[in-house]
């Protein structure tokens, strides 16, 4: 499809939301008078506020001196929700969630009424730990550097989502955190999917260095001594959002299109996750510690 000089659409739309100048805004409400837009998205992402992008794939980095002052956007609702629904049925008693970051994946769990008789939450940066602490009063909170073994009772779950991907000994983190599963816990794990959607976004903005496929995840499990029960992937109009849209730039930074995917990609692609998929921009993997 081709508007306003030519250009293809996407092309318009990463160019305005790289500049401020008068030029790209109006080609950005060419577009938005030409797409099929349903009214009820349209003020979604006609806004421009400042929003630290996710990409479905996560929070990126944060330079430490801002985590202070962090709050929720709101931009990534539907997604928090999203991870929430695949982790909370796999989850027990005793949780930890290693690199919980900003706990709002964990907010979402309880608020969906997961029964957590016990919460540990870790990050390796400091600010992290501190803005934990004041969320989360109830939980066991410190600071871990993966790969590494958290000084704690054991548990009966690890969760791990989009923190595998950022580090270069993913299996020596797996096999560590087992260590601290009771016989039979589980690891749940979501991470960035498909080596073909890695793009200067993934490498540059999110700190990522790899992404997965269902195969090469559960391998690295079995790596670090469990047994798989799930790995597949999820989101497939999400990974085809990801192919199209987010691997053009390593400085994307304008929200009308994370909104865009939050209110429209997400609720739709949930719908699909009940086929037998193939691709995805996730991918979901359970594996337990053998029995004793």
């Amino acid at each position: 499809m081709k508007i306003a000089g030519r250009l293809s659409v996407g092309e318009v739309v990463w160019t305005a939301g790289e500049r401020i100048g008068g030029h790209a805004q109006t080609k950005w409400r060419t577009i938005m008078a030409c797409l099929p837009l349903l009214d009820s998205l349209r003020p979604f992402i006609e806004k421009r506020e400042p929003v630290k992008p996710t990409a479905g794939d996560g929070d990126g980095h944060l330079d430490a001196a801002l985590i202070p002052s962090w709050r929720s956007s709101g931009d990534a609702d539907r997604y928090r929700g999203y991870q929430a629904a695949w982790v909370t049925p796999f989850l027990g008693r005793s949780v930890l969630d290693a690199g919980a970051q900003t706990g709002e994946l964990v907010a979402r769990i309880v608020r969906r009424g997961a029964k957590l008789e016990r919460l540990v939450l870790t990050d390796h940066e400091q600010g992290w730990v501190e803005h934990l602490r004041r969320r989360f009063t109830d939980a066991e909170v410190l600071g871990l550097s993966l790969p590494g073994r958290p000084d704690i009772a054991p548990v009966d779950t690890v969760l791990l989502v989009n923190v595998l991907g950022h580090l270069e000994h993913d299996v020596e983190t797996i096999a560590g955190l087992g260590d601290v599963l009771v016989p039979g816990g589980r690891v749940v794990v979501w991470e960035a999917g498909y080596p073909e959607l890695f793009s200067d976004f993934d490498r540059d903005q999110a700190g990522r260095l790899r992404r997965y496929t269902p195969e090469g995840l559960a391998e690295r499990l079995r790596l670090a001594g469990l047994e798989v029960e799930i790995s597949r992937p999820v989101n497939l109009l999400g990974g085809l959002f990801n192919r199209v849209m987010v691997g053009r730039t390593a400085d994307f930074a304008d929200p009308r299109l994370v909104r865009l995917y939050d209110r429209l990609v997400v609720p739709l692609s949930r719908l699909f996750d009940r086929l037998p998929l193939r691709f995805g921009q996730n991918v979901f993997a359970v594996a337990r510690v053998p029995a004793e």
